[in-house]
């Protein structure tokens, strides 16, 4: 008799409480543990590793707690790791469009060392200091909501009247089967203009954001150019994108 879902379930809390007192162990220990076979073990870890949960090296798994890896690999600083790489794609005088995303608005500092046009809906963006600079930010206008992020019809029409060079977005999920997603429908509306009118894309999606769907598809896989993503996100999760033809940067952190 097949085990239910639940069942499955309680036995990848299990993996990770028993990851949580001590870091890595082996296929073989968590079997043991659980008393579950080593084809049983190695799918389920395979889950977490998908989900970003734990790492597979050689028959070890090791848990990934975002809140016990050292200050300067936190998430904000993998946010700003992701946005640097992206910016050093971007040539100058280039028309770039970035999204309400916090990733993708790490981008910008970098990208204000250039000589570059930058179109974004983030309003955060009109703080920015750009008096040293040679770079232009252009807000979209549109609806304020959430945090200072424009959205509607106006925000819409202002990238629909360019087309840039690239743009660089982040998301809320990607997944080979559903695409890239974002859980905002206004916002939704804005990212599929962007999608459309930029000549080339670029996503930058941390390890969280993998294998999960959001409630409303901006994007498909084939729309992207060059996928950045950090040393968090399993190997093989990394791989399965490449085999589906998409250029993946992998930064190290």
């Amino acid at each position: 008799m097949k085990n239910s879902y639940q069942e499955i379930k309680n036995r990848r809390k299990q993996i990770i409480n028993l990851l949580n007192h001590q870091k890595t162990l082996s296929l073989n220990a968590l079997s043991d543990k659980l008393n579950v076979s080593i084809m049983t073990m190695r799918r389920d870890c395979s889950y977490l590793a998908n989900q970003g949960k734990v790492i597979q090296d050689k028959g070890l798994i090791t848990l990934v707690k975002p809140e016990e890896i050292p200050l300067t690999d936190s998430v904000s600083y993998i946010k700003q790791c992701l946005g640097k790489e992206a910016a050093a794609h971007i040539e100058k005088h280039s028309w770039i469009f970035i999204n309400s995303s916090t990733t993708a608005f790490e981008a910008i500092p970098y990208l204000l060392k250039k000589d570059v046009n930058i179109l974004t809906n983030n309003g955060y963006a009109g703080e920015l200091d750009t008096r040293t600079s040679n770079s232009k930010i252009i807000l979209s206008g549109g609806n304020i909501n959430r945090k200072l992020i424009m959205s509607g019809d106006w925000a819409v029409d202002a990238f629909l009247k360019i087309y840039a060079d690239w743009a660089i977005i982040g998301c809320a999920g990607i997944s080979i089967e559903r695409g890239i997603s974002t859980p905002f429908m206004e916002e939704a509306k804005v990212n599929k203009a962007i999608i459309k009118h930029a000549k080339k894309l670029i996503v930058v999606a941390d390890y969280s954001k993998f294998n999960k769907f959001s409630n409303f598809m901006i994007g498909k896989i084939s729309d992207i150019d060059l996928l950045i993503t950090d040393s968090f996100t399993p190997r093989e999760t990394v791989e399965s994108f490449i085999k589906a033809g998409i250029q993946v940067i992998q930064i190290q952190l």
